[in-house]
């Protein structure tokens, strides 16, 4: 076979699978560029905190009803965060534009799953129990850690060091964390905050009936040194926190 003809064969092996690329696409094809687009600009100002909550947030407002079905798609195509969605997955859409210039520039990020943690802030688990699997992200000035249930990030525990101190009975400050993280500040008369109390933590839960993300703090008011921030939502945050206090269970104190 002669090159001109090897060459055909690749071109029409490409065309064939961009056909069936395009027809398991879960939502129409030229909303991913604007979501690019609208990604570029909020990660240049705001970074990353490794979830897809910008994304969410952006196919929410452009009327998406999908919505995790859009979310699975994007991990299982290397989307698995904001950052990750722009460095991964634009590059499946270069049919639709010629490439353009990424705003943002793409971190060298390493990404490995461990079954133990002991970390210079005294937090410790000696096997992450199930159905818990657990994230070490390492990017050239960081090292981050990520509780995860399944596949997607529905669910996720952050590890992160205490920098302040807490106001734990303070509903403002908490409320305020809220609308900060989720870049929601409006139709906020039904968020509410809740509290309990398991083991040695100090359970902290911002949600509202009005929108999908439930933001969960967990504190250990004896270690000050870390604390775990779960990020779920509302239609499944009562069954991960059960899953929560197993998490809590197997931190060594």
């Amino acid at each position: 076979m002669d090159k001109k003809r090897r060459k055909e064969i690749s071109e029409e092996f490409r065309k064939e699978n961009l056909i069936e690329f395009r027809q398991n696409l879960p939502i129409d094809e030229n909303l991913f560029p604007r979501l690019f687009d609208f990604l570029d600009n909020e990660l240049e100002k705001n970074g990353c905190n490794h979830t897809s909550l910008i994304t969410e947030k952006y196919l929410q407002k452009t009327g998406v009803t999908n919505l995790t079905e859009v979310v699975e798609w994007l991990a299982e195509n290397g989307g698995y965060c904001d950052c990750e969605i722009l460095a991964n997955v634009e590059d499946l859409f270069d049919y639709l534009d010629p490439p353009k210039i990424n705003l943002v520039p793409k971190k060298n990020i390493h990404r490995q799953k461990i079954n133990s943690i002991k970390t210079d802030f005294d937090f410790c688990i000696e096997k992450v129990p199930s159905p818990w699997s657990l994230l070490e992200i390492k990017s050239t000035d960081s090292t981050e850690y990520f509780f995860q249930i399944g596949k997607n990030n529905n669910c996720t525990v952050n590890l992160q060091n205490h920098s302040f101190l807490f106001q734990y009975d303070n509903d403002e400050q908490w409320i305020n964390f809220w609308i900060n993280e989720t870049q929601l500040n409006y139709n906020l008369e039904n968020l509410i905050i809740e509290r309990f109390q398991f083991s040695a933590y100090s359970i902290i839960i911002a949600k509202t009936k009005d929108w999908s993300p439930v933001k969960i703090w967990c504190i250990n008011r004896e270690n000050p040194k870390w604390f775990l921030k779960m990020n779920t939502q509302l239609n499944r945050y009562k069954g991960d926190i059960k899953e929560l206090e197993k998490l809590l269970n197997s931190i060594v104190l």
